[in-house]
């Protein structure tokens, strides 16, 4: 599917109807993304953050689950800066290949990949993402700009089709004391058993980084971290009880799993961000974030360890219980990892956002889903996948899409 831009016709999204449509939802989507073209959230700023807006829209509204947003995230913020970094380099005397009409045909073709029965044609006026000097030669700077993100939108669509993440788990779960098992009723097939093996954007591969085990079943540090847990449960109070919940990242609630997407982009507003900048900024910190979902992953399914409620039955839960391991926690891995991203772009606000990571991942704990040495390896896990991609960084900035293809993650 190619959503083109147009002279004269408008750029963005009609969403079709929901299952139980309330009103006109294309209508109110498309009144929702013009409104915040014209004057909201995204007047006078990059298109990046503009379309990573109406992402996090469809997201909240249209996706089942937290990994799907993370992975739809990282897959349209390559595209973005892919796009960007090569209009830049292909300016010529005379043509200037606008970089907003990339990054917004880049980021269309993203969306209607990922949200294929919501995403067909375009509600927001073109000039609206047209570069203030490129007047003279809008017409041949646009087409230019678009040609340019259609074509690296499509390289890093048919790159992300064969990422594995979404390919079926047809292992056995073990058995045995101290090992997960499913709570649901009936039992589930453990979530994202194979999310471990798929082939992340920034690392080498899932196990890059894995963790070592958690303490050993019956042990004393395992006592002691159940036993946190039991504490809680028995004295949570209602602050406990508030953050656990706000943490929860469920999809349709605020902030839901678009939480640290909605961070940077408010971050790349408050300081002003460029276009490449913002790009960049949500390549990176998206790209990092999924990563750190695979490594947890991999740890996860390589360890299989018993969630507390499961090891002691009396343990209330505040929110529900995630079908999948207990050890690490993935929300310590991705909040540390999106924290670290930000915070090396952002340096004044790094306290803050690692303040932010920590008490994501104690939210677990004061929920009764995880052990504090969950939460703890969690941040561990993620901050070294921050540091890895920081560091792979500028072979991603000088190489572009190409470098991401070729498999050379070192």
């Amino acid at each position: 599917m190619s959503v083109r831009l147009r002279a004269g016709l408008p750029l963005a999204l009609a969403v079709l109807a929901c299952t139980e449509p309330v009103g006109d939802p294309n209508q109110d989507l498309a009144d929702s993304v013009a409104v915040s073209a014209a004057g909201g959230r995204s007047a006078g700023r990059t298109a990046a953050v503009h379309w990573s807006g109406v992402a996090s829209d469809l997201a909240r509204e249209r996706v089942a689950g937290s990994p799907e947003i993370i992975r739809g995230f990282a897959i349209l913020g390559v595209a973005q800066y892919g796009a960007a970094i090569t209009a830049e380099r292909r300016r010529t005397r005379n043509v200037h290949p606008s970089v907003r009409a990339a990054v917004s045909a880049a980021s269309a073709e993203v969306l209607a990949y990922l949200f294929p029965d919501a995403v067909n044609e375009s509600t927001v006026p073109l000039e609206l993402f047209l570069d203030p000097d490129d007047r003279r030669r809008q017409r041949e700077n646009r087409e230019a700009g678009e040609s340019i993100g259609r074509d690296v939108a499509a390289r890093v669509i048919e790159w992300a089709q064969s990422d594995r993440f979404l390919d079926p788990w047809t292992g056995t779960v073990p058995v045995g004391p101290g090992l997960w098992f499913s709570s649901s009723d009936p039992p589930a097939p453990p979530a994202g058993a194979a999310w471990g093996m798929a082939r992340p954007i920034l690392l080498r591969s899932g196990d890059q980084f894995r963790l070592p085990p958690p303490p050993s079943f019956g042990s004393e540090a395992f006592l002691e971290g159940l036993a946190e847990v039991r504490r809680i449960f028995e004295t949570r109070t209602p602050e406990q009880d508030s953050i656990a919940r706000f943490w929860s990242f469920v999809p349709g609630t605020d902030p839901g799993p678009t939480y640290w997407y909605d961070v940077a982009g408010d971050l790349a507003v408050r300081y002003s961000l460029g276009e490449a900048e913002a790009a960049h900024l949500f390549a990176l910190m998206n790209a990092t974030a999924f990563d750190a979902l695979i490594a947890s992953h991999d740890s996860k399914y390589t360890y299989w360890f018993i969630r507390p409620s499961q090891a002691d039955p009396a343990i209330e839960l505040a929110i529900g219980l995630p079908n999948h391991p207990s050890y690490p926690s993935n929300h310590g891995a991705i909040s540390s990892a999106s924290a670290g991203i930000l915070g090396a772009q952002f340096p004044r606000e790094r306290r803050r956002l690692d303040g932010l990571a920590d008490e994501a991942a104690l939210s677990r704990v004061y929920a009764g889903i995880h052990y504090r040495f969950d939460g703890d390896a969690g941040l561990q896990l993620g901050r070294r996948v921050a540091a890895w991609a920081l560091k792979v960084d500028e072979r991603f900035h000088k190489e572009g899409v190409e470098w991401l293809m070729s498999g050379r993650q070192e």
